[in-house]
């Protein structure tokens, strides 16, 4: 039972760890050239996203409704790692919503000022 407790934990610590990756991967090609992402692959890394988050979220839920408290204190370090990847990916996710409203503020101020040259 302490090596299942061990072993959903080695995944829930790998699923972040991929999280942070994809997440990583995505801003960069959003940051790295003005050019719109290309849709197909835009929608597939999203599509990776969604899923690696609803497979950790159930990881989460399982490991904390199937064990006790001293069963997952028995992996404590595991268990801070998960804690602070997790703090990670809410800075991570934080970070890059606040990125993109900033990029859809000024791509509106821009329409603005296109739509005023217009008109004259």
């Amino acid at each position: 039972m302490a090596n299942s407790a061990l072993k959903i934990l080695t995944d829930i610590i790998d699923s972040s760890n991929m999280l942070l990756k994809l997440l990583d991967k995505s801003k960069l090609e959003f940051d790295s050239s003005n050019k719109k992402m290309p849709e197909q692959e835009s929608d597939a890394d999203t599509t990776e996203i969604l899923a690696l988050m609803a497979i950790r979220e159930e990881k989460i839920h399982y490991i904390f409704d199937s064990f006790s408290q001293e069963q997952l204190l028995l992996h404590i370090e595991k268990l801070q790692l998960v804690a602070s990847l997790d703090l990670q990916l809410v800075n991570k996710v934080n970070t890059s919503h606040t990125s993109a409203k900033s990029k859809i503020l000024t791509l509106r101020k821009n329409k603005k000022a296109i739509n005023s040259y217009q008109k004259m």
